[in-house]
């Protein structure tokens, strides 16, 4: 079974399916009660590529400046992952943002032999582009608003 951070960059890589980057990190970030930073780096980097891909510059440019905020305190938790930081710290300023997640030598050559094995995207590209209209996301939302609501019964 592949790990969360390897199943994201081959969905980065392989299909160039940002939504579903995103729902797969969120996912192992909420169940480690959201405290791998570098997870929430790498979903606002898949963000930012689907913001970008839909025409939406603004909503991708302020996705950027969020992650490098994150960034410095990340650093920790991304370089296990295979994460080569000062490639992607570089690739932050690059415009348009890298379609390859810039990964250390050993962890860009396992992705490799992997990429052979990954099933390719029934998806076409308007379904990729478009994701977020034809997905249901009702539990996520649910999820959310009874998240919101725990927090703020414990504010009082």
């Amino acid at each position: 079974m592949l790990t969360p951070f390897y199943q994201y960059t081959l969905l980065f890589e392989c299909h160039a399916d940002y939504f579903e980057c995103h729902e797969v990190l969120e996912e192992a970030w909420q169940d480690g009660n959201r405290e791998h930073l570098g997870y929430a780096v790498l979903i606002q980097y898949a963000v930012a590529h689907y913001h970008f891909r839909r025409g939406n510059t603004a909503g991708a440019v302020k996705s950027i400046a969020a992650l490098k905020q994150k960034l410095p305190l990340a650093k920790s938790s991304l370089e296990p992952l295979g994460i080569d930081m000062e490639a992607f710290t570089r690739d932050l300023e690059r415009w348009p943002l890298s379609d390859t997640l810039p990964l250390d030598e050993p962890t860009r050559r396992q992705i490799d032999r992997l990429k052979s094995t990954f099933e390719p995207t029934s998806l076409t590209f308007d379904e990729l582009v478009h994701k977020h209209i034809h997905r249901d996301r009702t539990p996520v939302v649910k999820e959310r608003l009874l998240a919101l609501e725990q927090r703020q019964k414990a504010r009082r």
